[in-house]
């Protein structure tokens, strides 16, 4: 007995036929069209970037004197009273002596004297205290800083 073959017994790897059932030839992803324009490509890529790697202007943006110096020209005082610090994580106090803004704490030095810079604050203005906890040998700026607190426990 011969088998006969049917349409899903038939290989599905012969050529493929477009919608007229004329042969159609699979590609192997690159032309010659293609090296060509993608070294014209490249060519733009490289003049592109050479205009782009100008000297830069100098902006107009206003920079703020003194800011990488340590203390940031902004001065400080020691203070012990923990009742003037209600909040435990949160050693720095920065009290008004006009009316510019109200009393406020924060967590390091860079902190108060962002929000002083910020305000546009004459040391008249304002009196920056520290609790006696933070050590004098604590880094008033800069990237690593250890967290300090009022009470200790």
């Amino acid at each position: 007995m011969t088998t006969r073959k049917t349409s899903t017994s038939r290989s599905r790897t012969g050529s493929s036929k477009n919608s007229s059932g004329k042969r159609v030839q699979k590609s192997s992803g690159k032309s010659k069209a293609t090296t060509v324009s993608s070294s014209k490509t490249q060519q733009s890529l490289d003049t592109n970037l050479k205009s782009l790697a100008t000297p830069p202007k100098t902006s107009s943006k206003r920079k703020v004197s003194g800011s990488k110096t340590k203390d940031r020209g902004v001065k400080h005082t020691r203070c012990k009273d923990a009742d003037l610090f209600p909040v435990n994580s949160m050693p720095w106090r920065l009290e008004p002596r006009t009316k510019k803004f109200n009393l406020s704490w924060f967590m390091c030095f860079d902190h108060a004297a962002d929000m002083i810079e910020r305000s546009n604050l004459k040391p008249r203005d304002y009196k920056l205290m520290c609790h006696t906890n933070v050590p004098l040998t604590d880094p008033l700026t800069g990237g690593v800083r250890v967290q300090r607190y009022v009470r200790h426990g």
